[in-house]
């Protein structure tokens, strides 16, 4: 019997300037509550926009939604994706990790300058393909 597999893509703002420790303790507890829930996913850090993508059972997915909005550490939580996927993107990762600039996101979609948060989604939004190619193509930057 498949597990279903719930797929969260969201984007949100800091509140304050993180700092490589602030980052590091973040990214420790996800990857410890991540492994013991069997959630598996990215982290992107861009100019004070974090960008996440959450895979596990969808009860998990939602109780984890839940705390991540009520975290004081970043505001505007905006799901821009969720979907049932047949398999996971990162399903080698507890929590993968990339700090990029916003000019190396623009890069990544092949857009001249930076992108801002607004871009971003609406770059996104509403457009399984993108979302699916631009998770890949983190997944493979970070494999």
């Amino acid at each position: 019997m498949s597990q279903e597999i719930r797929q969260v893509v969201y984007v949100s703002d800091a509140t304050f300037g993180l700092s490589d420790d602030n980052i590091r303790s973040i990214l420790d507890s996800s990857r410890r509550n991540n492994a013991a829930d069997n959630v598996t996913g990215m982290l992107i850090y861009s100019g004070g926009v974090f960008i996440q993508v959450l895979e596990g059972a969808p009860r998990v997915v939602d109780k984890l939604l839940a705390t991540i909005t009520d975290d004081t550490r970043h505001k505007d939580v905006q799901v821009f994706s969720d979907r049932m996927v047949g398999s996971r993107t990162f399903a080698a990762w507890a929590m993968a990790f990339i700090e990029s600039s916003p000019a190396d996101l623009a890069t990544r979609f092949g857009v001249d300058g930076t992108l801002n948060r607004t871009e971003l989604l609406a770059l996104l939004s509403d457009d399984d393909d993108q979302i699916t190619r631009f998770l890949l193509g983190f997944a493979r930057a970070v494999g």
